[in-house]
Formats: structure tokens, sequence, C-alpha cells
């Protein structure tokens, strides 16, 4: 990776280790009923990697999928916890969890794509 200078390239790489050190905490350390099967899709990190958009994505529906988010949003201190025993930063950074849109935005255009092209009349 080249760094551009703006810190895009360390972004990247404490996100991928925050990714990670996230999904083995989501997995092995949070037994909550509430919360569904998730997966991680990206993590964005601030430049200051001081906070953490984690994107998730899961096979709920979208009322269980909103309940999983909720129910993840306020465990956030744990897992916050969790991480920053898991770290060697000088900062634990604040994580907040968000739908990933992608998914279901691209199934749309797919379908739309074979609409339109008669994919879905033969």
């Amino acid at each position: 990776m080249i760094d551009d200078g703006t810190g895009a390239s360390r972004c990247r790489k404490v996100g991928s280790v925050v990714h990670r050190e996230l999904s083995e905490i989501l997995l092995t350390k949070l037994s909550d009923p509430r919360i569904g099967q998730i997966t991680i899709t990206e993590v964005f990190m601030s430049r200051d990697l001081k906070h953490a958009k984690v994107y998730v994505t899961s096979s709920e529906t979208p009322d269980s999928m909103e309940r999983t988010l909720t129910n993840l949003n306020r465990a956030k201190s744990y897992i916050r916890r969790q991480l920053g025993a898991n770290l060697n930063m000088k900062f634990t950074p604040a994580v907040s969890f968000l739908k990933d849109e992608v998914p279901e935005r691209s199934g749309h255009v797919i379908s739309l794509i074979e609409k339109v092209s008669g994919g879905g009349d033969q």
C-alpha cells in the first residue's frame, strides 16, 4: 500500500485489526440472545483512530436486524472494553454499529437490470 500522506493506509490497517478483533469478541465473548447472527462487512476508522464505524449485515428480517443493531449499540461499552483488552493501542476506539445497505441495494440493482434486459421473462 502506498501512503498518500492522509493516513488512509494506517486507517485501513487499524480498521482491519479492529474488524478481526470485533469478530472474535462477537463470536466468543458476547452471549446475548437478543443479538442475532451478523457479519461484519466493513470497519471505517476516523483519521485520529478514536472512532470506528462498524457495518454489519445479516439474513434476518428488517425488524430483527433493527433490534440486533439496537442491542449491539447498547452493548458497545462492554465491546469496547473487550476490544481495549485485545488491542495494543494508545486509545481504544469508540464503536458504533450500522446496517450495511450495500447487499440490499445491489440485489435491487440486479433485479432492475434483469427486468430491463428481459432476463426475468424467459
